[in-house]
């Protein structure tokens, strides 16, 4: 067989430089070898600039080290050590320090595979964000700034991938996402998911155990919890709340904007929106009430919650009238002068309480 330099692919004698070569492809290989001393010369060139840098196509990938060490080997004794080419009796010496170049060469080349095996296949690590009895506030490694009401937990990867930057959250939690368009935020929340570019919004993720103390020092989420409810209050800009049925792979969803809740209720199977966000969805992240066309009777009770104070009024038609206003960390007595100025009432301190008086909005006065 008389084939020369250019008759032979040099993917086809890569191959054979791996040891992956079948008979056929093998004699196929040494012949052409044997039928030119330059030949012999273009595959220790090709052998060595793969072996030093790495640039011949296709590129060595991750091996079985010990077996790839059998295939290299086995090759090396075939191609170096005495032996007759087929149809010739030309007979190959082997010179001691070339085969022993050769032999480190291929361990440097099993180390470097095995390196670049690790560091590609290095696990991911993962952070836990704990917050015990207190909110805890961090920032996340693409910016986002987030914070953890009592008793929950955020778990994230100490680096993102290059598609989405996916966290997963039990309990509740405050975010105000960095924009990236071309990499979703998304928030595992259990048995559904939220999905956003750049906006603020919270999520409550809260498992069955600690559902009875949601408003005091519950008990600490675990692994094992399981949520009943996801709940989205939106700020600013525009939330996707969803789920996938993982048996059926139906899907279901809601496009939420600023102003608006969404929730899931595991047990109902259902999402919900409401239009006027909850008053108090954001006050432990943020001190923020949100009032929006809500009556007194329902201020009250949100103000006395927080600021630990009684609230008493002379006429139950005070507590008809609506208010649509929103204090961000304002001191009580900021708040209730705004109330009282807003419905012409008066305000009084009575010991460690306040009390109104006046008209109210019983004939229609809102």
């Amino acid at each position: 067989m008389n084939q020369k330099q250019q008759d032979i692919d040099e993917n086809l004698l890569l191959q054979y430089l791996l040891g992956n070569a079948n008979d056929e492809l093998r004699t196929s290989v040494e012949t052409w070898l044997d039928a030119d001393s330059g030949n012999r010369q273009r595959l220790d060139q090709l052998e060595s600039l793969w072996i030093e840098t790495g640039k011949l196509s296709p590129a060595p990938v991750a091996v079985d080290s010990e077996a790839a060490w059998t295939r290299m080997s086995d090759r090396i004794e075939r191609a170096e050590s005495p032996h007759s080419a087929p149809g010739k009796g030309k007979i190959i010496t082997v010179h001691p320090l070339r085969y022993l170049l050769r032999v480190a060469a291929v361990l440097i080349l099993l180390i470097g595979i095995y390196a670049v095996f690790k560091l590609v296949n290095r696990p991911i690590q993962e952070i836990e964000l704990l917050s015990g009895t207190t909110v805890l506030r961090d920032t996340l490694p693409d910016g986002t700034k987030v914070a953890l009401n009592q008793n929950s937990k955020l778990t994230f990867p100490g680096e993102f991938s290059k598609g989405n930057r996916e966290v997963k959250l039990i309990g509740e939690g405050f975010f105000e996402v960095k924009h990236d368009e071309a990499h979703p935020f998304i928030i595992d929340a259990g048995p559904a998911k939220v999905r956003v570019l750049g906006t603020t919004f919270s999520v409550r993720a809260i498992p069955a155990m600690v559902e009875a103390s949601r408003h005091g020092a519950g008990t600490p989420p675990g692994v094992g919890d399981q949520v009943v409810e996801v709940e989205v209050n939106v700020t600013e800009g525009r939330v996707m709340l969803f789920r996938v049925d993982p048996k059926t792979g139906n899907t279901a969803s809601l496009l939420l904007i600023s102003g608006e809740t969404g929730i899931w209720n595991v047990e109902r199977g259902e999402m919900v929106r409401i239009v006027s966000a909850i008053p108090d969805g954001m006050f432990w992240a943020n001190r923020t009430l949100d009032f929006r066309s809500s009556p007194l009777s329902e201020v009250f009770a949100f103000i006395e919650k927080y600021y630990g104070v009684k609230i008493a009024f002379s006429n139950p038609a005070i507590l008809d009238c609506r208010l649509t206003a929103s204090f961000v960390d304002e001191p009580i007595n900021r708040i209730l002068t705004v109330i009282a100025e807003s419905f012409s009432l008066n305000l009084e301190t009575v010991g460690q309480g306040y009390k109104f008086t006046g008209g109210g909005c019983g004939n229609g006065q809102h």
